[in-house]
């Protein structure tokens, strides 16, 4: 029974180390504009604009 406990809990411990040594190297910067304007818009009524969201729109908007 220890021995089941003990080795769940390092099996989790590895897999989070994991996760976090992956979402590490796999991080993608954010262009800081589209960051800008996501925010300024009003997040409501999604779709209206032929957009998913405000963040596609927004990202459409940064690149002209």
């Amino acid at each position: 029974m220890i021995s089941a406990v003990l080795m769940m809990t390092v099996l989790a411990l590895l897999l989070g180390l994991a996760l976090s040594l992956t979402s590490h190297f796999f991080h993608v910067d954010e262009d800081p504009l589209v960051e800008k304007i996501d925010a300024i818009l009003p997040q409501t009524q999604c779709g209206q604009c032929t957009f998913t969201g405000c963040k596609p729109y927004a990202a459409a908007m940064s690149k002209g």
